[in-house]
């Protein structure tokens, strides 16, 4: 049985009632699920109702069922299925405005950790006896301590970093990134930094070197995600930065700077906002790869040929280019073709 026949036996089905969220009652738009209850909701109307419920209440509670909730992040998996749907009966569409209302309120990016209205205890070495007592842990360093003029409160919501699995506090009104342009997640380098709080003896705290600017970072190898993880064309891109008598920070410089004065088309890079990314933004070590990846790309497929090694200059280019997937499992087709080249033949011509 062929993959494509696969596809089209696997069918879930779903009642569109089942897929609506119980605040603004229409089908989810970006949904997000709450936690432990696992109830789901636009991201707009639960981030609306996060703001109302944070300035009445101690608790954030779950519209539909009224239990404590303790953690809401974005649902991928089902916003692939509230897709479908939408894309099934058209009917069940928002109109343009009231998708782009519903997106100024989305706030939820990463997921956040929400305090539960406990009052918490400063965090203190542990004897025996506190083995079996209600100790509470302090969800991060800003719990109990100023910094900067600034301190957690009871109402606080807690950002969680993808980088080290510690808590910062989730701000609005700070001029330190907290997430990554890239991916969406949250990173606590950045804030941290800025807090000048480099390390904690009680919660986990990243380096702000895995979380900064574009143009603060350098880069000496290729990443292994680069043309689509071919280690071949890799070897082909060094050997011509070498040839050139260049760094590959050197070459990544030059076309960062392309990138700023919008001399490349976005449309292939593989990182969320691509039209906002420029220099100055903070992105995670992930993303930066990614970065670095597809600028490679634009730096080979606009290489003069005399550039090239001479083995390099006589294989012919893949039909399919840098979308061929033989290159991934056949090593004799990834190195006898080149693969820095737009397909000429498939989807994604």
């Amino acid at each position: 049985m062929t993959e494509e026949s696969c596809k089209k036996q696997l069918k879930i089905c779903l009642d569109a009632e089942h897929a609506k969220c119980s605040i603004c009652l229409n089908v989810w738009h970006d949904v997000v699920t709450a936690a432990p209850c696992l109830h789901n909701f636009c991201n707009g109307c639960f981030s609306e109702w996060l703001r109302r419920s944070q300035v009445k209440h101690s608790n954030v509670l779950c519209p539909q069922c009224r239990a404590v909730v303790q953690f809401v992040g974005r649902n991928h998996f089902l916003h692939n299925i509230e897709e479908d749907i939408l894309q099934t009966d058209s009917s069940l569409k928002r109109s343009d405005e009231e998708v782009a209302l519903l997106d100024t309120y989305a706030t939820i990016k990463s997921p956040l950790v929400l305090n539960t209205g406990r009052k918490p205890r400063r965090k203190r070495a542990r004897s025996p006896q506190d083995e079996e007592s209600d100790v509470v842990d302090l969800p991060c360093p800003q719990c109990g301590t100023e910094l900067a003029g600034f301190q957690c409160n009871p109402n606080t919501i807690h950002l969680q970093c993808q980088g080290c699995g510690g808590m910062m506090p989730s701000r609005t009104n700070t001029s330190a990134p907290q997430h990554c342009l890239g991916c969406d997640w949250a990173f606590c380098g950045a804030y941290w930094h800025a807090q000048r709080v480099t390390e904690s003896n009680s919660h986990p705290v990243c380096s702000h070197e895995t979380f900064e600017t574009i143009s603060d970072r350098t880069i000496t190898r290729i990443p292994l995600s680069a043309h689509e993880n071919n280690r071949h064309e890799q070897d082909i891109t060094a050997r011509c930065i070498g040839q050139m008598g260049r760094t590959l920070q050197d070459v990544i410089s030059d076309w960062i700077t392309k990138l700023n004065n919008r001399e490349i088309d976005r449309s292939r890079m593989l990182l969320n906002h691509a039209a906002m990314i420029t220099s100055g933004t903070h992105l995670c070590n992930d993303c930066y790869d990614k970065l670095v990846s597809f600028l490679l790309y634009w730096f080979r497929i606009s290489m003069p040929n005399h550039y090239l090694p001479p083995d390099a200059t006589q294989r012919a280019d893949c039909w399919y280019g840098y979308a061929c997937r033989t290159q991934h499992h056949c090593e004799e087709h990834a190195r006898k073709r080149n693969h820095v080249c737009r397909p000429t033949r498939g989807s994604h011509m």
